[in-house]
């Protein structure tokens, strides 16, 4: 215990020797305890805490977060310096625990590093899914849905129905068409697991948001204090399978069907194996490309149902 304790105390001087040594080149910020750093200071709200911090270090502020090195912008203007003037310094995400195990090693669009494999990512999205042929070629789709739509609300009217949520029958249909063109057909809630497509991204978006003890102490990042490598190990296993599942799908169906309107997933196999791209397209990527596409689609959802003051169509 005696060796132990002499080479904590030894790590964290030499820790405070090398931040004292690098401090002329930083932005001003508090000095940090070792090991810690500045996370103590963040309290339960951080937002006021990283705050009252501005106040006293300015705009452009050094924190030390455990062991990692963090800049604080809290300005219009200095915000202006890192997102446009010198965005491509800081256009990369750096890695942590969740994106590990929830976005198959930075491989989506929304974590992964700025570089060469970011923008042949992003250039096959917007090709392949977001061009204006590609939207034209959804047409048939876009109208199956709306006049099944329009279907559903007849038959409420007939049926004697007072009312109809608007809202949820617009978001509805946001989310089958694009559904429809990302997986190739639509998808019950049940069919990704039992809890439900909503509740199990709902999980995800908590994970990536919950602060990680290991993300800025990582020597004790194995063990997991706060559980979160468990709940992401078992997330990550329910969209293996239901990934797995599509593709699998795709690989099987009909490859004679010559004049069907392909799909994302039926796009991004007809990259895999190939050499177009500089980085090899396998199955993880596909599906760190089809959980962001996921996420995208169910947000877009809520917003619409949120938002939108369309509360309810009564009938005469």
């Amino acid at each position: 215990m005696i060796w132990i304790a002499a080479f904590l105390v030894s790590l964290a001087f030499l820790w405070l020797w090398i931040s004292n040594k690098n401090a002329k080149k930083l932005p001003p910020g508090p000095i940090g305890l070792p090991i810690l750093g500045s996370l103590h200071k963040l309290g339960a709200n951080p937002h006021r805490g990283l705050h009252q911090l501005a106040q006293k270090y300015g705009p452009i502020m050094h924190l030390r977060l455990g062991f990692v090195p963090t800049i604080v912008i809290s300005s219009p203007q200095a915000a202006e310096l890192f997102l446009k003037t010198h965005d491509l310094v800081f256009a990369s995400r750096p890695p942590h625990e969740a994106i590990k195990y929830i976005a198959w090693e930075q491989r989506n669009l929304g974590f992964a590093e700025y570089g060469s494999y970011w923008r042949n990512m992003r250039k096959m999205c917007t090709l392949e899914l977001l061009s204006q042929t590609k939207i034209n070629s959804f047409r048939i789709v876009r109208e199956e849905e709306l006049d099944l739509s329009i279907k559903l609300l007849r038959e409420a009217s007939n049926d004697g129905a007072a009312a109809v949520d608007i809202s949820a029958k617009v978001a509805r249909i946001s989310a089958d068409v694009a559904c429809r063109m990302v997986l190739g057909k639509k998808y019950m809630d049940q069919d990704l697991d039992e809890k439900g497509f909503k509740a199990v991204v709902q999980e995800v978006m908590h994970l990536l948001a919950t602060p990680n003890i290991g993300d800025y102490i990582p020597y004790i990042g194995k063990l997991d204090l706060q559980g979160l490598i468990k709940r992401m190990k078992a997330v990550r296993k329910i969209f293996d399978e239901f990934f797995d599942k599509i593709i699998d799908e795709h690989i099987q169906s009909d490859k004679g069907q010559d004049n069907k309107v392909k799909d994302f997933v039926d796009v991004m196999l007809g990259f895999v194996g190939s050499e177009e791209y500089e980085y090899r397209i396998e199955r993880p990527n596909i599906k760190a490309i089809l959980l962001v596409k996921g996420m995208t689609v169910l947000q877009y959802s809520f917003l619409i149902h949120f938002l939108f003051p369309f509360k309810s169509c009564v009938f005469n």
